[in-house]
């Protein structure tokens, strides 16, 4: 047999802690990767992702196959991102982030235009209007 056959049936063998620990590594170093947390907890996240990268290889039958399926899955996922990157860089994705930020000009004093949704600060966003109070009859 082949040693990616014999990679496929220890995949075939596994328990549900290792199924559970390889899930754990793989959200974690995904999450870790993206920019969706602050830096801190991606930190954080890269260090659970790891500990439990190295249980499941430790967890698995033969420590060869599973640091095989790791790296497997380390590598899947870094080729997923790059598709994206590319589709997204292909298809103009990035040109339309751009043209957000060409609503800001400068003439020499500041910015002349106004910010719109897609620029203005979080605090803006949540700013509400006040309400007249109301009058009953």
């Amino acid at each position: 047999m082949t040693v990616l056959g014999d990679v496929f049936d220890s995949l075939n063998a596994m328990s549900q802690w290792q199924l559970l620990l390889a899930f754990i590594a793989g959200i974690g170093y995904t999450l870790a990767q993206g920019s969706l947390l602050s830096a801190r907890t991606r930190t954080v996240i890269a260090m659970v992702a790891m500990s439990s990268a190295s249980a499941f290889v430790a967890l698995g039958a033969t420590w060869a196959h599973s640091a095989m399926l790791v790296a497997f899955a380390v590598a899947g996922l870094g080729a997923f991102a790059a598709i994206a990157w590319v589709s997204g860089r292909l298809l103009g994705f990035s040109a339309t982030r751009r043209a957000g930020a060409a609503h800001l000009m400068h003439d020499g004093a500041g910015a002349t235009a106004e910010p719109d949704a897609a620029v203005a600060p979080a605090s803006a966003l949540h700013a509400r209007a006040p309400r007249a109070p109301m009058v009953s009859a």
